[in-house]
């Protein structure tokens, strides 16, 4: 009878199975500066805010790692991949960013799949790539629900998918899920007084105002020319 009891509980689905870790992992979120620019080292950001008052999308730095290599191959002494770690038929290529949205209060926001280039190199933990997590139907979703001080704390979830350089094998990313507090209005940053000016952030990569706080302030305007000798 155990084997048979053994073929039931197979047939069922009854056993226990592991899923293979992802090739392609993303590894920490990172605000980039206003040149875009950030490094591997630096600070990640657990999540953010935006204010569709003044900006639709919501930059974000992603480091990605590869743990895709391929054995070195020779013909006639040639190798037909160069030694090196960039580029080869290791590399994994990005076409699409796969985007997918819960809020609270509950809002409805279409998922989104956005076409996406970029080459991640083999066996390397270091690659950087930058992504919008609003596509234009969730900024306007969320436009929509939101007006005055209201608020709404999103949650996007992200993956990569695309094709290997060698064999045009697919993979899939892991998925991460990101939070972003959105508003929709400009009652709480104060009008300029006489005598001030506005200054708007740079942002990130040169984006503006409306991410992660950076919204315009007031300074001191030029001093007023003096009339009379």
């Amino acid at each position: 009878m155990k084997p048979f009891l053994i073929a039931a509980a197979l047939s069922l689905g009854l056993c226990s199975c592991s899923e293979s870790t992802p090739v392609v992992q993303i590894l920490q979120t990172i605000q980039p500066d206003e040149s875009c620019s950030f490094g591997v080292g630096d600070t990640g950001i657990a999540n953010g805010s935006l204010n569709l008052a003044y900006r639709n999308g919501y930059l974000l730095g992603l480091v990605v790692k590869s743990n895709y290599t391929s054995t070195p191959i020779d013909v006639n002494g040639v190798p037909l991949d160069p030694e090196t770690n960039i580029g080869g038929s290791a590399a994994a290529f990005v076409d699409t960013l796969k985007l997918s949205y819960t809020s609270t209060p509950s809002i409805r926001i279409p998922d989104g799949e956005v076409p996406y280039s970029a080459t991640i190199n083999p066996a390397s933990d270091a690659n950087r790539l930058v992504v919008n997590l609003m596509t234009a139907e969730a900024a306007t979703a969320l436009r929509t629900a939101l007006s005055g001080t209201a608020t709404a704390t999103v949650r996007v979830t992200l993956q990569f998918t695309g094709k290997f350089a060698s064999g045009g094998k697919k993979f899939e990313s892991n998925e991460i899920v990101y939070g972003i507090d959105v508003a929709n209005g400009t009652s709480f940053v104060r009008t300029c007084e006489t005598g001030e000016v506005p200054e708007v952030p740079e942002g990130p990569c040169g984006s503006g105002a409306g991410q992660d706080g950076q919204n315009p302030s007031c300074q001191p305007g030029p001093a007023a020319p003096i009339v009379g000798g």
